[in-house]
């Protein structure tokens, strides 16, 4: 697999990641609803819990998401950069 390839499945894999991160944030945050109007602490706790994690989830995955935009931007304006110096 050449280095494009593996970039492309890299991207796909973390922004998949990244959705099912909001998903999961999204689940815990609808627990922690469900166990507060059942009087659960422990349903409360245990969606914060989870919604806490799909929060991290997430942001992580998004970071390295713009972590790699920003990586495409400068190799693009050196590419820019270099034909216009060819002319």
């Amino acid at each position: 697999m050449n280095q494009a390839q593996q970039q492309a499945v890299e991207t796909t894999v973390d922004a998949t990641l990244a959705a099912v991160g909001s998903k999961v944030t999204w689940t815990g945050a609808g627990a922690a609803v469900a166990g507060f109007f059942t009087s659960s602490g422990f349903g409360v706790l245990i969606g914060a819990i989870i919604g806490v994690v799909g929060l991290f989830i997430q942001w992580h995955y998004r970071r390295k998401q713009d972590r790699r935009e920003e990586a495409a931007d400068r190799r693009a304006q050196v590419e820019h950069e270099r034909r216009m110096a060819d002319k």
